[in-house]
C-alpha cells in the first residue's frame, strides 16, 4: 500500500510539473512558474510561484502558457530591429504564427514593476525580415485554431515562414475581402507550398482565404511533408 501511495504521489508530481507554465531563455535556462501575461514584447511570470519577473522577448527563445507556445522572433522595423513574441498556430515544414488580437496582460497591482499592458504594433517601412531564435521550441497541444479576437481588440496579424526559403512574411488576411489582397495571399501560399501539386491546385482554385482556410492549407502541407 505504501509503495502504491508513493507511486501515486510521483505521478501526481510529474503531472503537475508538466502542466506548469515555463520560459526558455536564450542560454537554455528554464524558468517555471505561473505566467500572468504578455504584451508580445515581454512576458510576466511568477517564477516558481514566488517572485514576479518580467523578461523581454530579446532574452527569450520561447515560452509555454495555457496550452499554447509562443516564440521570440526578430522584426525589422524601419532602421530598428526588435524582438516580439508570436503565438504558434502551426509548426512543421511551414510555420504559421499570430501576433496581437487582444491585451493578454492583467493589471499589475501593488507591484512596482514596469510592464506595458497594451499592444504596440509597429508596421515600419522596412518589411519583416524575421529571423528565428533557433531550437528549443516546445509545441503544446493547445488550441491551434484561429485565435479568438475580443470585441474592440486590435486585429490579429499572421506571419508565415518556410525555414531555409526566405524570411518571415506577413499574410495580409486583415483585408481579405479585397481581391488584390486575396491574390497576394494566394501568391504567398503558392510560393511556400506550391511544390505539392494537389495542394497547389486547391490553393489556385480557392475563392476564400480567411484565417481558417490558410491554417488548414498549412496543416495539410505539413502532414504531407512528415
Amino acid at each position: 500500500m505504501k509503495f502504491l501511495f508513493s507511486v501515486f504521489l510521483l505521478f501526481f508530481a510529474l503531472n503537475k510539473l508538466s502542466a506548469q507554465d515555463f520560459i526558455v531563455k536564450n542560454n537554455d535556462e528554464v524558468i517555471r512558474g505561473t505566467i500572468k501575461g504578455t504584451d508580445y514584447f515581454s512576458v510576466f511570470i511568477s517564477a516558481n510561484d514566488e517572485a514576479d519577473v518580467i523578461l523581454p522577448a530579446k532574452d527569450i527563445k520561447n515560452f509555454f502558457w495555457n496550452g499554447d507556445s509562443f516564440v521570440s522572433k526578430g522584426f525589422a522595423n524601419g532602421r530598428n530591429f526588435e524582438y516580439r513574441f508570436v503565438k504558434v498556430i502551426e509548426m512543421g515544414t511551414v510555420n504559421l504564427y499570430s501576433f496581437g488580437g487582444g491585451t493578454l496582460v492583467p493589471p499589475v497591482k501593488e507591484k512596482k514593476v514596469k510592464f506595458r499592458p497594451s499592444i504596440g504594433i509597429g508596421t515600419g517601412t522596412g518589411g519583416y525580415g524575421g529571423m528565428g531564435m533557433g531550437g528549443g521550441i516546445s509545441i503544446g497541444g493547445g488550441n491551434n485554431s484561429a485565435p479568438e479576437r475580443p470585441a474592440g481588440a486590435p486585429a490579429i496579424r499572421y506571419f508565415i515562414e518556410k525555414p531555409g526559403a526566405g524570411p518571415l512574411q506577413e499574410v495580409p488576411m486583415k483585408a481579405i475581402t479585397d481581391d488584390a489582397k486575396k491574390t497576394e495571399v494566394k501568391n504567398i501560399l503558392l510560393q511556400k507550398m506550391g511544390d505539392q501539386p494537389a495542394l497547389k491546385a486547391k490553393v489556385e482554385t480557392s475563392a476564400e482565404f480567411n484565417s481558417r482556410d490558410v491554417i488548414n492549407f498549412v496543416k495539410e502541407y505539413n502532414a504531407i511533408k512528415k
